[in-house]
């Protein structure tokens, strides 16, 4: 397949890179990642913003790697409309993020932004991450994602699945398991910052509280030592409410 890789920790983070690593041995690999760190910036946009590209000699035997000045998606959509337009792009592939991206952290999260960029455009798109605590490298994460690829296509034409690694393997024993998204919460602190200018400004940080999680939810199923996969979609009509109002 012809996989065009994303993210939003850079493109010299260690996830995309060894992802990279990984799937060039079976697959033409292409990169277009921001220069820096994008976290938090969901299906953001740079409307009427230039966009500056820079080619780059990564240290792995990728087709093309760009890096963008941009957003997440913004570099999703740059490589399939304009960058690799003609490379018919088989997948998209956005990962692998230090960090997990559950529950209701899909409303926010860059890597699961730029992956439904990609799903938008109509290609199959995965978002991968794991937890900054987990035990589970990027090493081992990068060949169980390449080994399962073939699974996923036999799936559907079209999908994007939100796949979130457990903080360790229940049993050293791979196994994927579908879901719903989640719910997760964030009680969050602001602190207050004086700036150079002697100017105040708040830091937000937010602490994750989960709340009324079933089994067969994301969150649950990666306490349980299990790999998470949730298929997401654009659509976001409230129908038993829309129903309710047209009844």
């Amino acid at each position: 397949m012809r996989i065009l890789l994303v993210n939003d920790d850079g493109i010299f983070a260690e996830g995309i890179n060894i992802l990279a690593k990984e799937l060039t041995k079976n697959h033409e690999v292409y990169i277009c990642a921001p220069k820096g760190e994008q976290s938090g910036m969901s299906q953001a946009l740079s409307v009427g913003i230039p966009l500056r590209v820079k080619v780059e000699n990564l240290p792995i035997s990728v087709k093309k790697a760009f890096s963008i000045d941009g957003r997440p998606a913004d570099c999703t959509k740059l490589a399939l409309e304009v960058l690799l337009k003609d490379e018919q792009i088989d997948m998209v592939i956005s990962g692998i993020n230090k960090g997990a991206n559950l529950g209701t952290d899909v409303l926010y999260s860059g890597t699961v932004g730029a992956a439904l960029e990609g799903y938008n455009h109509k290609v199959r798109s995965l978002a991968v991450s794991v937890s900054s605590k987990s035990e589970i490298s990027f090493e081992q994460i990068a060949k169980i994602v390449a080994s399962k690829l073939d699974d996923f296509c036999k799936t559907d034409n079209l999908f994007m699945y939100n796949i979130n690694f457990p903080i360790e393997l229940n049993s050293g024993k791979i196994e994927f398991v579908f879901t719903k998204q989640g719910f997760r919460r964030y009680e969050n602190e602001f602190d207050t910052v004086v700036l150079d200018d002697g100017s105040i400004a708040y830091k937000m940080q937010g602490r994750a509280k989960d709340i009324g999680n079933d089994e067969i939810t994301d969150i649950a199923t990666v306490n349980r030592g299990c790999i998470s996969v949730t298929p997401l979609t654009l659509e976001r009509t409230d129908f038993i409410k829309l129903n309710k109002l047209n009844s």
